[in-house]
């Protein structure tokens, strides 16, 4: 949402804080509704078999449903609650902006709820990490940037894909101390496809790409100059990748990994939109 609503105020120079504020309160809402119903599912599936205790927090699901906390069916009542309302939302801010913006919702409401349930269940079939890369970026960022400027247009489409390749990394590396329990549930997504060694590999390449994309943005004038300071997140990448070399087969000590890859995505995506604006 920062990032796309950033874009729109480098190209146009408009800012609309009312339909920011909505937008937000819409993408928050689904984003806690696809998190909550994948979390649900993989604990009706069976994917998800570890409590709340000693276990490492990026993965195996929240745990609060083996825990007894709350039940399957309370969870999926608030899942269908918070989809309500941010459709709502966005049928709202349809009818006040445009009715291009409808398919962008539509899209990413699409993917966030069969991102885990049946039929398509992209989680499970090797192709959740693509829907998030595309949900997470391209979806998000262009219905941003249609809320404050009521058009479609390539440069939103093209930053969007920084957030969306972040977020495959982000998937692909808490996919890693998962992979037993995956494996054992069928949950055939790339790590388990690939296997951790490779996956390890996969994550590293991945964000590797991401800042060369970055660069070739801004060599080819999709991205001003001062994205580039989205490079002093780097760090942070090298230490998420070092501790994946040396941690990937431990799952409570992978956990450093993961831990460093939220603050890959967050900082760089901090530093990106501010590059937008200044």
């Amino acid at each position: 949402m920062l990032l796309g609503s950033a874009v729109a105020w480098h190209a146009k120079g408009v800012f609309n804080p009312f339909n920011f504020s909505l937008a937000f309160i819409g993408m928050a809402l689904v984003q806690f509704a696809l998190t909550m119903l994948n979390d649900a599912l993989d604990f009706l599936y069976g994917t998800d078999a570890s409590g709340s205790g000693k276990k490492n927090p990026y993965s195996g699901g929240s745990g609060v449903l083996v825990d007894g906390v709350i039940t399957p069916r309370e969870m999926l009542t608030t899942v269908l609650l918070f989809y309500v309302i941010a459709l709502g939302i966005g049928i709202y801010l349809t009818l006040t902006v445009g009715s291009t913006l409808i398919y962008i919702i539509l899209a990413g409401l699409f993917i966030s709820v069969f991102y885990s349930a049946k039929p398509f269940r992209f989680a499970y079939r090797g192709i959740g990490e693509l829907a998030m890369l595309i949900g997470y970026g391209p979806v998000i960022t262009l219905g941003a940037y249609f809320v404050q400027t009521g058009e479609v247009a390539l440069e939103p489409a093209i930053a969007g894909l920084v957030p969306g390749m972040l977020m495959w990394a982000m998937i692909v590396v808490n996919e890693i101390p998962d992979y037993e329990e995956d494996k054992r549930a069928r949950k055939m997504n790339l790590v388990v496809r690939v296997g951790r060694e490779r996956g390890k590999d996969v994550f590293i390449l991945s964000l590797a790409v991401t800042y060369l994309f970055i660069a070739a943005s801004v060599a080819a004038g999709f991205f001003p100059a001062q994205a580039l300071l989205a490079f002093l997140s780097i760090p942070f990448a090298y230490a998420s990748a070092s501790y994946l070399r040396r941690y990937y087969r431990d799952k409570i000590k992978v956990a450093a990994a993961n831990e460093a890859m939220v603050k890959v995505y967050s900082s760089t995506m901090i530093l990106l939109t501010v590059g937008f604006l200044i």
